[in-house]
């Protein structure tokens, strides 16, 4: 696994990004109706403001009080209430179905169309994501599942920053 991804400019988001499965899974959650690089700093941000990314806290928060935490300016999101109850469901997923550790999500998948199936069975989750995230993980994670290929192209990933700079 690499130690970051390149999805902002900020590099400690990129960091967790690498090391936190949940992180990751938030911020494709959120990667929508947004920049990519303003999603995937957004768990960063979330934790900062939590204090955690602990998804079973997560889940045990009141929507409205989740929701009042992407509401606080600078808000998470272009649509605070309905990502944050988005990130809630998935987080109680994340909690029941995967040990409260979202890399769990990909542990022990033996191919590629098995990670999709997982990755569609998550709310918030459609094959845009889940092609997305199974670039990620192949590419950055290095987790070249068979099929991988076959499942996402460089087409689904989030767009990449080198030095600060969007790359094209």
């Amino acid at each position: 696994m690499t130690t970051s991804y390149p999805f902002t400019t900020n590099s400690a988001a990129n960091e967790l990004l690498a090391r936190s499965g949940t992180a990751l899974l938030i911020g494709l959650c959120l990667d929508q109706q947004v920049r990519t690089e303003k999603a995937f700093a957004r768990p960063y941000e979330l934790r900062e403001r939590l204090g955690h990314l602990d998804a079973k806290k997560i889940s045990q928060m009141s929507e409205a009080r989740l929701a009042a935490v992407f509401r606080r300016p600078p808000a998470l999101h272009r649509y605070p209430g309905m990502m944050a109850s988005r990130v809630h469901a998935l987080c109680a997923v994340i909690a029941r179905e995967y040990r409260n550790d979202g890399a769990c999500v990909w542990a022990g998948i033996k191919d590629a169309p098995e990670l999709r199936d997982r990755f569609l069975a998550l709310p918030g989750f459609g094959g845009g994501k889940a092609a997305a995230g199974i670039y990620i993980l192949a590419k950055f994670g290095r987790m070249r599942l068979p099929g991988w290929q076959r499942m996402a192209t460089e087409e689904d990933s989030p767009w990449e920053f080198k030095s600060g700079k969007k790359l094209v």
